[in-house]
């Protein structure tokens, strides 16, 4: 989830290919799908978008499947900030998967988060009794407002919210 997965959701976001959750959720089921057919084969893993785990009445954005059950959840986050709070919410989210001992089979819970500004973590200080399980994973493009390519900005501002131009 850290090498080439984070390189290339950053190379994508740079490009302008993911310009909201919705594309970031998109992209890492391919990625995640790619890697797994690669290396592990088919018959084993399955990914999914957002399945309605039962027992835990929860709809994480991605779960990985191993033979049947549920493997790995991943929530993903886009903006130009992760707040403390929102990243802490999510991780909550994910904790409550495990802690409800219904998915014994749930190994790891990752929060993927695309940010253009803020710290290299959102969530600050140690994991507690989620610290085998929680995974957090930051791809941030700017410390500040001020190191912001001004070029990119105006790029994505234009995808992200296109309109035609009118014609006189």
């Amino acid at each position: 989830m850290r090498g080439k997965f984070k390189e290339s959701i950053l190379k994508s976001y740079k490009a302008c290919h993911i310009l909201c959750e919705a594309d970031l959720q998109s992209f890492a089921w391919y990625r995640i799908r790619q890697f797994l057919k690669k290396t592990k084969g088919t018959s084993e893993f399955r990914v999914l978008n957002k399945p309605f785990l039962g027992k835990s009445n929860t709809y994480p954005d991605l779960v990985v499947f191993r033979n049947g059950e549920p493997w790995a959840a991943i929530e993903l986050k886009e903006s130009k900030r992760l707040p403390e709070k929102t990243a802490a919410k999510e991780r909550k989210k994910l904790k409550k998967l495990k802690l409800a001992r219904t998915y014994p089979s749930l190994k790891r819970g990752y929060l993927v988060y695309v940010a253009r500004y803020g710290d290299k973590r959102a969530l600050h200080g140690p994991k507690g009794d989620n610290a085998y399980y929680f995974f957090e994973v930051p791809i941030v493009m700017w410390k500040g407002k001020a190191e912001a390519d001004r070029e990119w900005t105006k790029r994505f501002k234009s995808w992200s919210k296109y309109a035609p131009e009118p014609k006189v």
